[in-house]
């Protein structure tokens, strides 16, 4: 059994300057974080077969974190105001990987 959990953060960083619409300025993506996870088993050897067989399972944004971003409507970065929210949903996929 082979188990694997991460959690990645990323803190606020400008994502354009200027804005290709009005008003023109800054955008930055805030704050966020997502949280990975996967377990495999080895089957291989309960099946007897020659090298190395997992079956597993892969889930990506397990917590649904949601990605925003904030636009500088004034002109200054600090004055932020909400722009777009975007969903990105949990995803979760089943793996067969053998090495032989």
């Amino acid at each position: 059994v082979s188990l694997r959990a991460a959690y990645n953060w990323r803190s606020r960083f400008l994502l354009t300057e200027s804005d290709v619409i009005f008003p023109y300025y800054s955008i930055f993506n805030e704050p966020t974080g997502q949280l990975d996870a996967s377990v495999f088993f080895n089957i291989g050897n309960v099946l007897k077969l020659p090298g190395d067989l997992r079956i597993g399972v892969q889930g990506v944004n397990l917590l649904n974190e949601v990605t925003r971003t904030t636009q500088a409507y004034t002109g200054d970065p600090a004055d932020l105001a909400p722009r777009s929210y975007f969903m990105n949903d949990r995803r979760f996929s089943f793996v067969l990987r053998g090495n032989f």
